[in-house]
């Protein structure tokens, strides 16, 4: 299994940044599906959370 991981910052303070690892209803079964749609679930992370800017992600095994 593969997840996505967001660096995302607030936009009233585009210096304040943290790491969000979001859980999907489907996980990404490979890097490949996750670099083929991890995009798009960034974008609807940021269409859910107005208040975010996504900076960068990135695709990686789950963290333990």
């Amino acid at each position: 299994m593969i997840e996505l991981v967001l660096v995302v910052c607030l936009l009233s303070q585009p210096d304040e940044c943290s790491v969000e690892r979001p859980a999907f209803q489907e996980p990404f079964h490979n890097v490949v599906s996750c670099t083929r749609n991890g995009y798009i679930s960034a974008v609807q992370w940021q269409m859910s959370h107005p208040r975010y800017s996504v900076r960068r992600w990135r695709c990686e095994p789950p963290s333990t």
